[in-house]
């Protein structure tokens, strides 16, 4: 579990989902150390005993999980962290029963797995305005975050805010000319805070990511890109640009120092080369979940 992620009054649940568990016959153990994860999941795996590792948190918190853990291993997301976007998409509820249910009774899925350098993550990347958010964010971090806590980085970005020009480089465009852009995001699934349908289409088994691309950079500029993006007409926009590719790399083209996020979480600085894992993205759903997404419930 994240000991950092959503409220600790919600930390409460852990102990009865890891009792619901203990009384139904499994063995669980809880962790808060990456370290000791990642080793009990070698063990598990090593052994064959190991049923699946429960990511207990947000968004940020399922990508972290999944890079300590061996990707044969199943995921299963428990949303209980401030962004639960996998967890509302894959249908998973938190209550100890559902968990248990999924669990007893979930079938393993193999979605797309993408890498920003070398982190892997499930959902999306972006480099630009919400990944400058999110790194003063991250750079002044204390304990748990809530939506509120995104309110003067947010406010600090608008006023201070320079927009770097930055470089894309995907495999799609063959040998055209790279794209430049002052805002990108890229989706392995259809998931953005707040809802923002940016990529609506983006599906995780198509081995490619949807990339959206902003060109121009403003205050003015972000409020015109989310009030097209809100009617799910942003690509009409002559500034804007839409591809899908299976790897690409964004780089600055000067010396600005240009921060990429991860599902929500500070990732680094450009730049940094990202790429599709077709299929190498294992996961524990509930079989109602397994059908909605197209795959077969049969053992």
């Amino acid at each position: 579990m994240n000991p950092k992620a959503g409220s600790r009054s919600r930390h409460e649940h852990v102990a009865e989902i890891k009792n619901a568990l203990e009384s139904s016959g499994f063995e669980a153990h809880m962790t808060t150390d990456l370290a000791a994860l990642h080793e009990l999941a070698v063990v598990g795996q090593t052994s064959g005993k190991l049923r699946a590792v429960l990511a207990i948190g947000g968004d940020g918190t399922a990508s972290v999980v999944r890079n300590h853990v061996p990707l044969e291993v199943p995921l299963l997301n428990v949303p209980l962290g401030t962004e639960n976007l996998l967890g509302r998409y894959l249908g998973q509820l938190a209550t100890p029963e559902a968990v248990l249910r999924t669990v007893e009774e979930g079938v393993v899925i193999s979605l797309d797995l993408c890498k920003a350098g070398d982190k892997a993550f499930l959902l999306m990347f972006s480099a630009g305005f919400d990944a400058e958010v999110i790194r003063l964010l991250h750079e002044n971090r204390r304990g748990n975050i809530r939506r509120t806590a995104y309110f003067v980085p947010t406010l600090r970005t608008l006023s201070g805010y320079t927009y770097p020009l930055m470089r894309l480089c995907s495999e799609s465009d063959g040998a055209a000319s790279p794209r430049l852009c002052r805002w990108l995001f890229g989706f392995n699934l259809p998931l953005y805070a707040l809802g923002l349908p940016i990529a609506p289409d983006a599906v995780a088994t198509d081995g490619l990511l949807d990339v959206c691309t902003f060109e121009r950079g403003a205050v003015w500029s972000v409020a015109r890109y989310l009030w097209h993006v809100m009617r799910k007409i942003h690509h009409t926009l002559p500034d804007a640009g839409l591809c899908r590719t299976a790897r690409f790399r964004l780089e600055p083209t000067t010396s600005a120092s240009v921060a990429y996020q991860i599902e929500g979480d500070f990732g680094g600085i450009l730049p940094v080369d990202v790429e599709v894992l077709a299929g190498q993205l294992r996961l524990l759903v509930s079989p109602e979940t397994a059908r909605r997404l197209g795959f077969t419930t049969k053992p």
